[in-house]
């Protein structure tokens, strides 16, 4: 299949699907969504959504794959999608450019990291199927990770911050400033490893998540 074919393939059913997933979910939910605004979201979002992914050929249509990985983007992830889509276009354009030689059938839209910019080279990071810098520090598997858990993925992520957040306040204040008085730590509150992307207090609260601990341990290439 040529790649001209599989970037329209990839706008229609970008243009298609999403409205009618929403449909789908005004009609179950009763109406709380009023299925006009269901059809006028789900449009928007696929024709935006559809022109980036068909114009980086960001999923390889040629394979099974690469149409199950658009179809789940599209419907069990779509929440996920859709917040990359968004937050990610409205970050990353500060610090990146979308580049199509890596996104081309690698099944997310990456933006490549300007010279000089830190983000994106030495930090990596993927929302939804939005990418910068590319598949390194298991950047793939996040992706993997929104796919497996779709509209659970977010709140689970969210709920998992505040937990390690509340854990690393908790220990910081009560037996890590103890032992930082006794000698016996430098600094009070928990650290990462070396080998995580963020340090420091916040270092410990990424790198402790669930979708982090699960991703270093699945390899960091």
């Amino acid at each position: 299949m040529s790649k001209t074919l599989q970037s329209v393939l990839i706008f229609l059913v970008s243009l298609v699907v999403p409205p009618l997933v929403l449909m789908v979910i005004s009609l179950a939910s009763g109406g709380a969504l009023a299925p006009a605004v269901a059809l006028i979201i789900g449009a928007v979002f696929g024709l935006g959504y559809g022109l980036e992914a068909s114009l980086l050929c960001s999923y390889e249509l040629s394979t099974g794959q690469g149409w199950l990985e658009l179809l789940v983007d599209l419907t069990w992830s779509l929440p996920n999608t859709v917040f990359g889509f968004i937050i990610g276009n409205i970050v990353y354009v500060w610090f990146g450019s979308p580049s199509r030689t890596d996104s081309d059938g690698q099944g997310w839209i990456v933006f490549s990291p300007r010279p000089g910019s830190s983000f994106g080279r030495k930090v990596l990071q993927t929302l939804g199927t939005v990418n910068i810098g590319g598949a390194g520090q298991h950047e793939k598997m996040h992706l993997l990770q929104a796919r497996i858990f779709g509209p659970l993925y977010l709140p689970f992520v969210g709920a998992s911050y505040v937990v390690t957040f509340i854990l690393q306040v908790l220990w910081t204040v009560t037996l890590g400033a103890i032992l930082k008085l006794l000698g016996v730590r430098q600094k009070a509150h928990l650290e990462p490893p070396a080998r995580s992307a963020v340090g420091g207090f916040f270092g410990w609260i990424y790198y402790a998540t669930p979708i982090e601990l699960w991703a270093y341990a699945s390899g960091n290439p």
